[in-house]
């Protein structure tokens, strides 16, 4: 009975399109920390940084394809363990006549990372993964209700006793129940989102080139470009971190490749992706952190869309609280569209953070599922009522934990730290390990999503590249204690 809801439920027939494929996927990799990324320009100047966003992207893409061929691999390894079950007799009746493809691709069938670790990895290996990736997607979650908690108290103020547990149940209310669906319910939501991402990016950007041809009244006390350095190597350990966090989502690939129709174009799909989000990203960190320069470095203003508090249009003045360095000045004469461009910019991070929770309570609480039931997962993945209590444990722990500790400091600082190994080091192993036992079973080595990174050599250089970056990460870490910069800045090395 199991078995048949499953499969009627958990296995139905995809219905994801390319461009609804691509607006998950911007949600999953566009969080709120590319607003970070012109305040890490202007610490890495402007030459350094483009560089390094273009190699983290190529790095984090070549990652990508570890994982659809660890994905493609396991299905072709699955299908002949249970064809090798079956007695010769049986074989010669059941088997298609015809050979398989000669590039396995990824079915229709799920293979969540965890099942991955399990089919290809040592014991060790899928305890080190479920593990690791609690550690990293809880402090993610935790992360994210704190910040659309202080964003909604910042733009929205009610005046209660206590705003921010208030949006903290208001966050609560909207992200559990969306992390209890699966993808394909919330279509309409996430790709509405997704182009609210894409709104706030013209909004800042068509802001700002227009404040860069006006000249003065744009923004209060920013008069024109202030530009930033080309080169600085003192500041390239503020920008890697931020790069190549803007870049990961790869724990989530399995999922979101689940609903789409085509498989053989996933690895196109993510590829644009990151064509996508990296021209969004080198047009924010130049052409915003040019024009801003050290106004960055106050203290709270290095994600930029804080200095939008600031954005009159050349249509007012400040008229209260001028003097104070403070976020409660009073406009007038600011014209409506002005305050409508200011409110957005400001709010972004709280829309935002209401796409990823779900999207990412979705992969955890499937990780957790899949880590629990071990091989007898596909029995209960069309359950629904085997899938919610994992969901609501992926999900509900992290925004208790939020109402009460709202500031987590350098938890999410070191627990961000294993989010290199999950986008880095398990895939680039995966690799290497699923490899060998394809060819070991005469199925070859190659899939439809090999590319030029995909080989042993390269997998073991992502390995190499994931544990530098935890070390660059936490030297870094212990560089900006030393150096007393602050809270804010620390934090913003993670998020």
């Amino acid at each position: 009975m199991s078995t048949s809801t499953a499969s009627s439920s958990g296995s139905s027939e995809p219905s994801f399109s390319p461009f609804v494929a691509l607006c998950f996927t911007i949600n999953y990799v566009m969080g709120t920390g590319f607003l970070t990324l012109p305040w890490a320009f202007l610490n890495a100047g402007l030459v350094l940084s483009i560089v390094t966003m273009f190699f983290t992207g190529v790095i984090s893409d070549i990652s990508k394809d570890w994982v659809l061929n660890s994905m493609a691999r396991a299905e072709a390894v699955e299908s002949d363990r249970q064809a090798s079950s079956k007695d010769a007799s049986t074989r010669l009746i059941e088997r298609p006549p015809s050979p398989p493809p000669s590039l396995p691709v990824v079915s229709h069938r799920k293979f969540e990372v965890i099942e991955l670790c399990k089919i290809f990895l040592p014991p060790l290996g899928p305890r080190l993964y479920t593990a690791t990736f609690s550690l990293y997607m809880y402090g993610t979650l935790w992360a994210y209700t704190t910040v659309f908690g202080t964003a909604m108290v910042s733009a929205l103020p009610l005046g209660t006793k206590d705003d921010y547990l208030l949006y903290v149940v208001v966050f609560a209310a909207i992200t559990v129940p969306l992390t209890c669906m699966e993808l394909k319910e919330q279509v309409k939501v996430q790709v509405s989102l997704s182009v609210c991402r894409m709104v706030l990016v013209v909004v800042i950007l068509g802001t700002v080139l227009a404040a860069w041809n006006a000249g003065e009244g744009q923004f209060d006390e920013v008069d024109g470009p202030q530009k930033i350095p080309l080169v600085d190597v003192k500041g390239f350990y503020k920008l890697l971190p931020i790069a190549v966090y803007a870049n990961i989502y790869h724990h989530s690939i399995p999922g979101l490749s689940h609903p789409v129709k085509d498989k053989r174009k996933l690895g196109v799909i993510f590829r644009v992706v990151f064509l996508v989000m990296g021209i969004c990203y080198v047009s924010l960190g130049g052409i915003v952190g040019w024009y801003f320069g050290d106004g960055l470095n106050e203290p709270g203003k290095s994600s930029c869309n804080l200095m939008w508090h600031d954005y009159l249009g050349g249509t007012g003045e400040c008229s209260k609280n001028c003097d104070d360095g403070s976020d409660d000045k009073v406009w007038k004469g600011r014209l409506w569209w002005a305050s409508a461009a200011s409110f957005y910019a400001v709010l972004f991070p709280a829309l935002d953070v209401l796409s990823a929770f779900p999207l990412n309570g979705i992969t955890l609480g499937n990780c957790l599922l899949g880590s629990y039931h071990g091989e007898g997962v596909r029995e209960v993945e069309g359950v629904r009522a085997k899938v919610l209590p994992w969901r609501v444990a992926a999900s509900l722990p992290s925004i208790v934990g939020a109402a009460f500790v709202r500031d987590l400091g350098t938890i999410t600082d070191y627990t961000g730290v294993t989010g290199f190994l999950i986008a880095f080091v398990f895939p680039a192993y995966l690799n290497i390990r699923s490899r060998r036992e394809a060819k070991r079973r005469g199925l070859g080595g190659r899939t439809a999503y090999e590319g030029w990174g995909s080989g042993d050599w390269a997998s073991w250089g992502g390995v190499a590249f994931g544990g530098f970056m935890v070390v660059f990460v936490l030297a870094s870490l212990g560089i900006e204690a030393a150096e007393g910069d602050g809270e804010e800045e620390r934090r913003r090395l993670r998020w």
